[in-house]
């Protein structure tokens, strides 16, 4: 009876202390992972930047690798194809990219819009830079600000059929110390036989935004969906010093901030609500799937499968650090919101646009290959990369491949389909991108 009690009484202490283990394991996974991590990248980061340094080389002399399949990558200079920028600004964002009949449409900081010749020819090393002429609307760059996510409105550009859509952030200058805000769309038509683009409101929301921190948190990124509605992102503004109305208009029927909305010409409606700063946005027509990627604090930056109706968490939710008086849960799943595909800890990749690759790209990528780009992020070798994922449809899981670095701001990627070519606009570089086999 005594070997039973002595027997029982050793496995009761294992379960308490397994469960002990547990809890504590648990609770500090995140930080344990973090530790982990930093001490990792102590150790390997020479040896990265060594191999970092030979890639931008190898770059800088017109390849790329793809695992051990060479691309070529051309970079053509903005600057030295008739654009201009001064030493001592730092040009974020320095515009957005779209194709538009084979050929390269660039919507600069200042509002200016301009156009390749095609593709093909780009390739060929013949480079031709064509200025639209002068729109109506004044995009009011001012060169004196000292905050250029506040001065430079225009947030992201989309092509469809002949008609130019422009995301701005609104940015409208009450006083010397208060600024407001208010993410709309501008739509023009765009021909290169008659190159004027005059533009009007598409979308107006009517809500206008007073009391951002951090005006990085004023983009919005637009995709083409389905019966000729558009979606559009809209962040939540960084309104950080009141931290009770974030949550209220972020979970609110009434407000645009922290959502991605469905619109067109008449109407709009919510379409997703818990989003943080939106940097990509990407509609598979084919699938139906929409994927969305968006900044988190320090850490937590997301890979979204975005559902109607869905809560995708913040300012409650998020895998990265804890902001005090805010961001209570990492679980997403348990608190009722909708879990990303993927996040980033204990460093950001910086997150950009996220795109479906074709696959007439590479014949050795098989399945369905996803790639999203990268910012500066927040050091340790994660940003100024691509990284490809492969999707399961069926799981709706993603699943890593491959991160290939690329030793810049990518501000925003397209795929030409038809070209089978890659495009990057490359923000420090000043430069378009793009890669693309022989």
């Amino acid at each position: 009876m005594l070997k039973f009690l002595k027997k029982k009484l050793t496995l009761s202490l294992i379960f308490i202390i397994l469960i002990f283990f547990y809890y504590i394991v648990d609770l500090n996974f995140f930080k344990l992972q973090s530790i982990y991590f930093e001490k990792k990248w102590k150790y390997t980061k020479e040896k990265i930047f060594q191999k970092n340094s030979k890639i931008f080389e190898e770059q800088n002399n017109g390849k790329i690798f793809f695992e051990k399949d060479e691309f070529n990558f051309l970079k053509i200079s903005l600057e030295k194809n008739g654009l201009s920028y001064r030493d001592d600004y730092i040009y974020r964002p320095i515009g957005y990219i779209d194709i538009y009949k084979d050929r390269i449409v660039f919507a600069a900081h200042d509002g200016n819009f301009y156009y390749t010749n095609k593709i093909d020819d780009l390739k060929k090393g013949i480079t031709q830079i064509k200025k639209f002429k002068n729109s109506n609307f004044d995009f009011k760059f001012d060169i004196n600000d000292e905050d250029p996510y506040r001065s430079i409105l225009i947030r992201d550009i989309l092509i469809d059929n002949d008609s130019l859509y422009v995301v701005i952030n609104g940015r409208n200058k009450i006083n010397e110390d208060k600024y407001s805000l208010s993410t709309s769309v501008l739509k023009g038509e765009i021909s290169l036989d008659n190159n004027n683009i005059t533009f009007e409101k598409f979308f107006d929301p009517k809500e206008i935004i007073v009391g951002s921190t951090d005006f990085s948190h004023s983009g919005g990124r637009i995709a083409k969906y389905k019966n000729n509605n558009f979606l559009l992102t809209v962040p939540d503004h960084a309104l950080m010093d009141d931290y009770n109305l974030l949550i209220e208009k972020i979970n609110s029927k009434d407000s645009i901030i922290g959502k991605i909305l469905m619109i067109n010409k008449k109407n709009s409606e919510i379409f997703s609500y818990g989003h943080r700063n939106p940097q990509g946005l990407f509609y598979d027509q084919i699938n139906d799937i929409i994927f969305e990627t968006e900044h988190g604090p320090t850490g937590g930056d997301e890979i979204n499968l975005i559902k109607k109706d869905h809560h995708y968490g913040w300012p409650l939710a998020t895998y990265g650090a804890h902001i005090k008086n805010l961001n209570k849960f990492r679980e997403h799943e348990k608190n009722n919101f909708t879990e990303p595909l993927k996040f980033w800890w204990p460093r950001n990749c910086g997150m950009s646009e996220i795109i479906k690759i074709g696959n007439n790209f590479n014949k050795k990528w098989k399945g369905y290959n996803v790639l999203n780009a990268c910012l500066s992020g927040s050091g340790a070798n994660q940003g100024e990369s691509i990284y490809r994922w492969e999707y399961n449809i069926n799981k709706e899981k993603l699943y890593k491949k491959n991160q290939y670095y690329i030793g810049d701001r990518i501000r925003d990627m397209k795929y030409s389909q038809k070209n089978k070519t890659l495009l990057l606009l490359l923000e420090d570089q000043k430069s378009l991108g793009l890669i693309y086999s022989n």
